[in-house]
């Protein structure tokens, strides 16, 4: 999105809510944080959640409703759901074709099952422990994919880019 049309989407939520004013500054940390954005898709995020809120939507109802837009339907998964990937993967392919076994699971299902261990899951002698535990799991590392989704790519690279010096920083200290 450029900066004009940052402008336009800011100028559309000031027409519906009154109390919403618009200078520059804010279009500029509108322009930083949306900008990565496609302008139809934040234009149809703003109309749903105009139709859904009395209040004025802010830059983070915004990249989630773009996010909810954007995420197919295929991998919006519950963590039942998820733990049915397991079964349905288990029972097909058992526990000696584990590549196989893990590549029929979404996304987040595998990585769930890959933190567990699938060995583990297959092995286990009280299932209702282990799907417990996966539950539980899935929904941390489903909120953790969520919270990533919804940072623009810059600050994800800057963001990364910090631990990337943190971590080396503690890998040169540890050896000294």
């Amino acid at each position: 999105m450029v900066k004009s049309e940052v402008a336009k989407l800011l100028a559309v939520i000031a027409a519906a809510y009154s109390r919403f004013q618009v200078d520059e500054l804010k279009q500029n940390v509108w322009f930083e944080m949306l900008g990565d954005v496609d302008y139809k898709i934040a234009q149809m995020a703003v109309k749903k959640l105009m139709l859904e809120s009395p209040f004025p939507p802010t830059i983070a109802d915004i990249r989630k409703q773009i996010a909810e837009i954007t995420t197919p339907e295929k991998y919006k998964i519950s963590a039942a759901d998820a733990w049915g990937e397991i079964e349905q993967a288990i029972s097909k392919y058992g526990y000696y074709q584990q590549s196989e076994a893990l590549d029929s699971m979404s996304s987040i299902t595998r990585k769930t099952v890959d933190l567990i261990g699938f060995r583990q899951i297959c092995l286990c002698e009280e299932p209702g422990v282990v799907r417990g535990q996966f539950l539980r799991m899935f929904e941390q590392v489903a909120n953790k994919e969520k919270q990533n989704a919804l940072l623009p790519e810059n600050l994800k690279k800057q963001i990364d880019a910090i631990a990337a010096r943190q971590n080396l920083r503690l890998v040169e200290g540890g050896s000294k």
